[in-house]
């Protein structure tokens, strides 16, 4: 349970401060730079902590009231 908690405050974290380069990129140098490649990379990487979260939640519930198959 704790790992997918982790892994759900992290994708937060990482979504935001890929949201605070993406804004900040294109309003210095526009669409094309390497700072909006770095913010693409960690909003891809933010949901895939996301989505690693929520699996590891529903994986844990399934356990935990033993509806596993």
């Amino acid at each position: 349970m704790l790992t997918a908690v982790v892994s759900l405050g992290a994708s937060l974290v990482v979504f935001a401060a890929g949201f605070v380069r993406l804004v900040t990129g294109l309003q210095a140098g526009g669409s094309g730079t390497r700072t909006e490649l770095v913010a693409y990379g960690l909003l891809g990487l933010g949901g895939g902590l996301l989505a690693l979260g929520v699996a590891l939640l529903i994986w844990e519930m399934s356990g935990r009231h033993n509806i596993r198959r």
